[in-house]
């Protein structure tokens, strides 16, 4: 049987409030970067996936400029907008 232990902490009600407002600016920025079930932002894998692809390919198409890998926030993650796949693959929203 696993036994888990519960601390209490006390923490500044200023800090609280900074902590808060930190989860609602990245809450806030992760809801934009989904509309309507279009996502604007891919992960690797999710690029791989749609374009039939290694991640040796990828990480060719990126340092050879095909796509441009960005970084959101502070993480090292590398996402890929979907316009660049939508072009690559030949097709604009626009039409």
């Amino acid at each position: 049987m696993n036994e888990f232990q519960i601390k209490t902490i006390t923490v500044p009600k200023q800090e609280w409030d900074k902590v808060i407002n930190t989860l609602e600016v990245l809450h806030d920025k992760i809801s934009r970067l989904v509309t309507n079930d279009s996502k604007e932002f891919l992960t690797k894998k999710e690029v791989m996936s749609l374009l039939k692809i290694g991640r040796t390919t990828l990480d060719r198409y990126i340092e050879e400029g095909l796509l441009e890998e960005v970084k959101l926030g502070t993480g090292t993650r590398g996402y890929i907008k979907q316009s660049q796949i939508d072009d690559l693959m030949g097709k604009s929203k626009c039409s």
